[in-house]
Parts: C-alpha cells; sequence; structure tokens
C-alpha cells in the first residue's frame, strides 16, 4: 500500500500516525474546564485527574433511611450473607461504596470514565465521583481509586462482582497496576437482597429495590444505557453538560448503596421482616431461629400463596436439619394440601420421614399410594424421567416398601 493512500484511510479513520505521542499537559491549570460539572484537578503520582466531591451530613436521608445508619451495619450479621468471615471483623465505618459508569458491558476497550466512591470520615458521608476526562488520564482516576481502596476495610457494591470489579481489574491489569483492592471482603448487595426478597418484586435491579425498599423515587433520571453516549457525546464536542445528568446518576447509585447496605442489616437482624430475618438466618445456617422465623411469616397476614408454598418447604427443611421429624413430616403435608404445591415432593419428602426416621413403613406406603392415585388422576405433578420424583421412582418405592411389609 502506499504511503499516501495509507495517510488518506488513516485520516479517514481518525487515526494518528504511529509514534505521535497524545497531547496532554500535565498542568492542571492548563486543561479542559470541566467547572460546570462542580469538581477539581488534581495532581497524582500517575498523573492528573478530575475529581467531583460532595459531603453528606449524618442526618442526610436517601428516600427513608439515614445514610449515618451504614455506621452500625451488624457486620457479624453481613458476613454469612457474601459468604465472606473476614466481614465480620471489619468496621463499618471504614466501607468504601463503589460505582462505575463504563463506555460498554465488557471486553478490554471498555473504559471506566467514572468511578464513584462513598464513605465515612467521623459522622461525614463523603461522595467522590473520579472523573476521565479522555484515556490520557485514566493513570490518574485508577491511581486515586487506588489510593481510596486502601484505606477501606471492605467493599460494598451492587453487581460489582460480576461487572464493576472485572472491568476495574481489567483496567488495572492493562495499566499494569497491583492495587490491595482485590484482597478486601467484597458485600455484593445484588445477591442477598434477590435472595431475600425473592418473589416479591418483579426486578431486583438497583433502582427498584430503591423504589422498594428505600421509598426512593428518582427524577429526570439519566437511564444506565444512556451514559456511553453521553459520554461519547462529550468527547467529540467538548461539552460537559452532556454528563451532568450522569454525573447525578452515579450519586444517586452510590447513595443507593450506602442505604440499602443499612436496610439489609437492619433487615437479618430483626423480626419485623421475618420471612426475610429467616431467609438470611437459613442462608448463614442458623437453622433453629430460621425456623422460628419461617413460622411465624406464615401468620403474617400479607404472606402470599407464591410465598406461602416457599416458606412451607423452607420450614419443613430447616426442621429436618434440626431433627424434629414429627414436625418436619407434619410440614411437608401442609405443604402438600396447598392448592399452588401440586407437586410430587411433599409426599415424597413425607415418605422418606416416615420410613428411615420415625421408623414407620406403613405410613409411608400410605403416603406414596395417595401420591400415585393423585398422580393418576392428574392432580399433582411428577418430575421428568428418570429423576427421584418420577413416576418410575414413585413405583419402584412403592414396591420396596411392600417387599419391606412382606406383602
Amino acid at each position: 500500500m502506499s504511503s499516501g493512500l495509507r495517510e488518506q484511510l488513516r485520516a479517514a479513520l481518525r487515526q494518528p500516525v504511529r509514534g505521535e505521542a497524545p497531547v496532554r499537559s500535565d498542568n492542571v491549570t492548563q486543561l479542559a474546564d470541566l467547572s460546570l460539572m462542580g469538581g477539581r484537578w488534581f495532581e497524582s503520582p500517575q498523573g492528573p485527574g478530575y475529581v467531583v466531591e460532595s459531603r453528606y451530613e449524618a442526618g442526610y436521608e436517601h428516600g427513608t433511611v439515614a445514610l449515618h445508619r451504614a455506621l452500625d451495619l451488624d457486620t457479624v450479621l453481613l458476613a454469612p450473607q457474601c459468604r465472606d468471615p473476614r466481614l465480620a471483623e471489619c468496621d463499618a465505618s471504614d466501607f468504601l461504596y463503589v460505582d462505575t459508569e463504563t463506555t460498554g458491558m465488557g471486553g478490554s476497550g471498555v473504559l471506566v470514565f467514572m468511578a464513584g466512591v462513598a464513605y465515612f470520615e467521623a459522622s461525614t458521608l463523603h461522595l467522590d465521583q473520579y472523573f476521565l476526562p479522555s484515556p490520557d488520564y485514566e493513570g490518574g482516576l485508577l491511581g486515586e481509586l487506588a489510593e481510596r481502596m486502601e484505606r477501606a476495610s471492605a467493599l460494598v457494591s451492587y453487581n460489582g462482582k460480576s461487572f464493576d470489579v472485572p472491568v476495574l481489574e481489567t483496567r488495572y491489569i492493562l495499566s499494569r497496576m497491583k492495587p490491595r483492592w482485590k484482597e478486601l471482603p467484597h458485600l455484593d448487595l445484588l445477591h442477598p437482597n434477590r435472595r431475600l426478597f425473592k418473589g416479591m418484586f418483579e426486578s431486583h435491579r438497583l433502582a427498584r429495590m430503591e423504589q422498594e425498599l428505600l421509598k426512593f423515587e428518582r427524577e429526570d433520571d439519566a437511564p444506565s444505557h444512556e451514559a456511553p453516549e453521553r459520554y461519547f457525546k462529550f468527547q467529540r464536542t467538548g461539552d460537559p453538560t452532556h454528563l451532568l445528568p450522569v454525573l447525578r446518576h452515579n450519586a444517586w447509585d452510590v447513595l443507593s448503596l450506602v442505604a440499602l447496605a443499612a436496610h439489609l442489616s437492619h433487615t437479618c437482624g430483626v423480626e419485623g421482616a421475618p420471612l426475610q430475618a429467616a431467609r438470611a438466618a437459613e442462608y448463614a445456617g442458623d437453622h433453629e431461629p430460621a425456623a422460628r422465623l419461617f413460622a411465624t411469616a406464615l401468620e403474617s397476614p400479607g404472606l402470599g400463596r407464591t410465598q406461602r408454598v416457599d416458606t412451607l418447604e423452607r420450614l419443613a427443611r430447616c426442621l429436618g436439619k434440626l431433627g424434629r421429624w414429627e414436625e418436619a413430616e407434619e410440614t411437608w403435608a401442609m405443604l402438600a394440601a396447598e392448592p399452588r404445591a401440586r407437586r410430587l415432593l411433599p409426599y415424597i419428602e413425607r415418605a422418606k420421614i416416615a420410613e428411615h426416621r420415625l421408623k414407620t413403613p406403613a405410613r409411608a406406603l400410605a403416603v406414596c399410594e395417595e401420591a400415585r392415585g393423585l398422580v393418576s388422576r392428574g392432580l399433582i405433578r411428577p418430575g421428568p424421567e428418570p429423576g427421584v420424583l418420577s413416576v418410575s421412582a414413585l413405583e419402584g418405592r412403592i414396591s420396596r416398601l411392600e417387599q419391606k411389609l412382606g406383602r
């Protein structure tokens, strides 16, 4: 290819000539005017960067939750919810709440163009939003973010384990940086909230959980999918007004992390929400309080039918783990009688308890024969062949019990 044609193609694609250094001033006083964003330029060992700083006093409420409640998180209760016992030893006042805005959903070419972090100093919540004016300043953003993480005892995010952390990890690897944050306990709020509030909401996205749990309504919010295009518009025009809605969106995201962490700690530790507290205790392996709380939840007038079915099954399993076999068998029977629980499972579980735990094979056979009759009439659903809940497995169980009883 001739050099002239190569230059024409390069110009058409707006590619720089190989070997040209990017134009950048290391003097922050000569950098682009981003004053409309309300932040400041800073110098760091990794290069200059830009940050927008906000401060919230202890009594500030995000929705119905005062932010200072996050200072009193019960880390002992929260540690099992993220399967990391190290969290129990952490001081909640040293948590770092992290949310990012990126130029895409994945891949090595995706940039983190905004990283919002919140942390407490005394009773004041500091919200710092590091912004990437252009890829040339990534060192400043990543360096300051890493320095902030050095002071944290744990990270808090929403879907951060699946999104924010992998994207940041890629950027740090490409920048040849090894921040300490990979060693920190990480409380990803998406997973416990999805588990504790299963069946209650159509979606567990952050914006929906804000509405349902915090009673926080966003007004004139810029949706997440608009963030990359707004950043690209800023890159093309140099006009920071395109990014003001993204800045506010990111700030709301981070404040919601703080409030949701406080809400989660409260939910796991009180009986005002017995179903969620029971699910948290069950997940933590505390089956005694879980069974008590599941039983309390069954008496709640607002419990939906689907939630009732799920609660009965969980209660029966907790009672089994506690060795309270008669109560467990009775609970499985209650589940079998539920209109929305037309499954073979509770009958099989009753039969197993009767035969192996209560040593009453005749009772086990009677339960299985009842189930066979209901299956034949299409009143309960068996599982797929050749599983343990299939028709063939049920017939095999009946045959074995008949032989055991000498029939």
